[in-house]
């Protein structure tokens, strides 16, 4: 009764959501695209290709994946593939594709599944592994962004468009203005001493924290080497090293250093226009987030320094892995090894790195170009046009020793309490009480079976 009530599901949410061509030969017709206007791309048609389709959340994605599926045509014609890639809403995409997993019908062949979504699929047993596919990349590549999506046991199931290594930018017109010079904050604690004279200064805040996302808490907190999941993958928000950085962010809002974002979170439309107007220093963010600099704050060209992280005590590995998509081929295709190693080719090969820098604005995953010239040095990168600092010179600085996320099992149950109840409760909503009970309370509320 179960898997007909799913079933229907599948078939109601396939008249509401654009997808073409799943991958199960049991899959329901598309629906056209004006319906939820979401996009669809195709590649160059290719005669007697294999039909492969991909689901993304991200329409900037789309351009990228055809792309990569005509020079996959063009390297690999006596493999071609025409694929058909459709995108819809993040929230939307997720959910449909879970049900038509649960009922093994409707599916595509690939999908683009965000981090925080990603631990109820690999949980679950959705997913194929990749390893045969990525191992001839293995050695140009940081595996980091490849391990992460993996099951703890030596399987990799996904792979990330970026590197996605966290950084500090600056509003160097503000922080000049007070006259303090990002290079000499090293820690956390001279970040707070630099923002309290910052805002002596110009009457700004140093930064913002996020009530329904995670990246200045979740930065803190793998800095100490802190997850949000334990050992066994098991939701575990409730731990010493947490309640040490909401204290530590509560005294920087104590101070009038941090507020809280504009809008709740640095996706949204009320923040971009704060920071572009210069309503505060500094925001710590993937260097993924600069494309939206770029695209959303166009007042700020010219004006952000990037530099590295704080860290709790000096010395520390100033290099953190936040954010993140993984891309992984579904169990239910028809076409499994082709599938991976399209992936694998797209997300892993220079060609595809290059786009992904050059066009998307993504740190690229493939060492080797960190130090080309042809991408490091190009003046008519936008990235680089835009940004007073070169983005490669931390890259190349912090080297290979980076810390990611633990996503394993219990993290997509984390991840929703933390951003819906626990982090507005830390920091707006209940700020006086004990971060450990605040932290207790909220563990308890986690879903996970």
């Amino acid at each position: 009764m179960k898997r007909l009530f799913t079933v229907l599901a599948v078939l109601i949410l396939s008249i509401s959501f654009v997808f073409a061509g799943g991958s199960s030969e049991a899959a329901p017709a598309a629906a056209a695209p004006e319906m939820d206007g979401s996009t669809q791309g195709t590649n160059t048609f290719v005669e007697g290709g294999t039909e492969l389709s991909l689901w993304t959340f991200q329409e900037l994605h789309v351009a990228f994946w055809t792309q990569m599926a005509d020079e996959w045509n063009a390297q690999y014609p006596d493999r071609a593939i025409n694929l058909t890639v459709s995108s819809a809403e993040s929230g939307a995409l997720h959910n449909r594709l879970l049900i038509a997993c649960q009922a093994g019908v409707g599916t595509p062949d690939i999908a683009d599944i965000e981090i925080g979504r990603y631990g109820s699929f690999l949980r679950d047993g959705y997913l194929l592994p990749i390893n045969d596919a990525v191992e001839p990349y293995q050695d140009d590549v940081i595996m980091s962004r490849i391990t992460m999506y993996g099951d703890g046991t030596g399987n990799w199931y996904g792979i990330d468009f970026h590197l996605g290594e966290s950084v500090a930018y600056y509003n160097m017109d503000i922080m000049n203005a007070a006259g303090v010079d990002p290079a000499d904050i090293v820690t956390w604690d001279d970040y707070l001493e630099a923002g309290k004279i910052v805002l002596e200064k110009t009457g700004v805040p140093m930064c913002v924290v996020e009530t329904n996302d995670l990246f200045l808490p979740q930065l803190m907190l793998l800095e100490k080497g802190g997850q949000y999941v334990d050992e066994n993958g098991n939701p575990n928000i409730d731990t010493p090293e947490h309640a040490e950085v909401i204290n530590f962010i509560r005294e920087m809002i104590e101070a009038g250093v941090c507020i809280i974002c504009p809008g709740g979170g640095l996706h949204e439309e009320e923040w971009y226009g704060f920071m572009n107007g210069g309503g505060v220093a500094s925001v710590c963010m993937p260097l993924w987030y600069m494309g939206r600099f770029t695209d959303y704050m166009p007042d700020l060209n010219g004006k952000i320094g990037i530099y590295e992280i704080p860290v709790w005590n000096e010395g520390d590995v100033r290099a953190v892995l936040q954010g993140g998509t993984g891309t992984s081929v579904l169990k239910f295709t028809q076409h499994e090894q082709l599938a991976k190693d399209f992936l694998a080719f797209a997300k892993l090969s220079e060609f595809g790195n290059r786009y992904e820098w050059e066009v998307l604005g993504f740190d690229p995953i493939r060492t080797s170009l960190w130090t080309d010239p042809t991408i490091t040095e190009n003046p008519d990168n936008k990235y680089l046009q835009y940004f007073l600092d070169n983005p490669f010179d931390i890259l190349n600085k912090n080297g290979v020793d980076l810390t990611a996320p633990d996503i394993r099992g219990g993290y997509s149950a984390a991840y929703s309490v933390l951003c819906s109840t626990t982090y507005v409760n830390a920091f707006e909503m209940s700020i006086d009480t004990p971060a450990e009970e605040l932290l207790a309370n909220e563990q308890a509320t986690i879903i996970y079976y």
